[in-house]
């Protein structure tokens, strides 16, 4: 008997030990599921929103109502809590995900969040003791020279030694690696918008700008599409269908970039092709670019193509609206919203009667969601046309001179094949209820 209370006292020693040092909390019960850390600093504030997560790590900045839900309430590492989809978002920050997430950030597991109160300890494992009555007497002492569980003062002194010490330099190793992950700079991971964003400038500075009216980025590669047509890219990148493909392995775009310049201003995001994010460049439109379709869509469609472009384009960039903005997100500082669209087109410059020699739309988005008269659709859709592919027009709803047409559907599903896309049909965002009483 003594010899087995002498294992079973080691045993509960080397466990009592990992114990020490393993996770504690939530995380030590919450079940493995994806999730995503907002990266930089932990506890400053991040730059991005809701729709820019989704964008991420989902491939689309339609789905943030999904990451809201399942993050809604939750305590964050740093004791903050989620109750509002326009709230700043902090560094640090766990995001729960859905099913299906494919950004290379991601991981599964337990995901981390603040450590509650530890309370009272679970109890030790029972050793093998004989059964003992209500009136039983305390057994007797081990056999053996005292000690605990049969083992010698000096072994149970050297296990406590080593567990206090597992449970002290664990904790300051786990902080010191942290603290050298944070102290990197980041890097876009496969498949988001900074990776495309990243080849995009690596291009530019190799060469002159191709003419890019779309891109898909998946988690190993990044591909370009061209029209007109160039057989001969610069390296990396290697020509398919004689050149209006562009292909790169995503590894071989991980070198350091420095150009500030060379993106492409005019990226809107508008869903997956076989599960690879998909944008276009709404700056070669060669005229106006309508969403049409369900106009509640239509118009949440045009607020995450705001959000988007005034997220990542150039501060040079001017984005205005003209008519009431769209929802659901605040409009962003940088968007200026007019009741006309003269206040848009008369700049310095501009010169109204020549509208095919004015560079009144270079560098400018305009979202447009009143009515206009004929002869002012006319001229906007030309100084579309002679942007040279530095600005862009969008309507919500339609146009008469409309060149490129989006349409969208109630459940969020959008046809783009006017580009000869095909796009991914949305992922169903809840379970069908069989009726009662059939």
């Amino acid at each position: 008997m003594s010899l087995t209370r002498a294992y079973a006292g080691l045993v509960l020693a080397v466990v009592t030990a990992f114990l020490l040092a393993a996770p504690t909390g939530a995380d030590a019960v919450e079940p493995s599921v994806p999730y995503w850390v907002v990266p930089g600093q932990p506890g400053a504030e991040s730059e991005l929103t809701l729709p820019g997560v989704a964008d991420r790590v989902l491939g689309d900045s339609r789905r943030w109502p999904e990451i809201f839900e399942l993050n809604q309430g939750r305590t964050q590492p740093d004791g903050g809590t989620l109750t509002d989809p326009a709230q700043p978002i902090r560094a640090g920050w766990v995001f729960v995900l859905p099913e299906g997430a494919t950004s290379g950030e991601i991981r599964v597991g337990p995901p981390p969040s603040a450590t509650p109160d530890l309370g009272q300890q679970p109890e030790a494992p029972p050793v093998d003791q004989p059964e003992q009555g209500p009136a039983a007497a305390p057994p007797a002492p081990p056999v053996g020279g005292g000690g605990t569980f049969g083992l010698r003062p000096v072994v149970v002194t050297l296990l406590g030694i080593g567990a206090v010490v597992l449970a002290v330099v664990v904790p300051v190793l786990i902080r010191l690696v942290r603290r050298r992950r944070a102290a990197e700079p980041p890097r876009p991971a496969p498949g988001s918008r900074q990776a495309l964003d990243r080849a995009l400038r690596q291009i530019a500075a190799s060469a002159s700008q191709p003419p890019v009216y779309a891109a898909m980025v998946g988690a190993d590669r990044v591909s370009l599409r061209l029209s007109p047509a160039l057989p001969d890219p610069p390296p990396p990148w290697r020509a398919r269908q004689q050149g209006a493909i562009w292909e790169a392995p995503s590894w071989d775009l991980d070198q350091q970039v420095t150009a500030d310049g060379g993106g492409l201003p005019m990226l809107a995001t508008v869903g997956t092709v076989g599960g690879e994010l998909t944008v276009v460049n709404l700056g070669r439109a060669p005229g106006i670019v309508a969403l049409t379709g369900e106009p509640a869509a239509a118009y949440r469609l045009a607020g995450a193509f705001l959000d988007e472009i005034s997220r990542y384009a150039a501060t040079s960039v001017a984005i205005s609206v003209v008519g009431p903005p769209p929802p659901p997100w605040p409009v962003p500082e940088r968007v200026r919203v007019v009741v006309d669209l003269r206040s848009v087109l008369t700049l310095p410059g501009d010169d109204a009667e020549d509208v095919h020699g004015s560079s009144a739309l270079r560098d400018h988005l305009v979202v447009v969601t009143a009515p206009l008269p004929p002869e002012e659709w006319e001229r906007l859709g030309a100084l579309a046309a002679a942007s040279d592919g530095t600005a862009a027009v969008v309507v919500v709803g339609d146009a008469p001179n409309t060149v490129w047409r989006f349409d969208i559907d109630a459940n969020g599903a959008l046809d783009v094949g006017v580009l000869g896309l095909h796009l991914d049909r949305p992922t169903p965002r809840g379970r069908l209820i069989p009726a009662l009483g059939r």
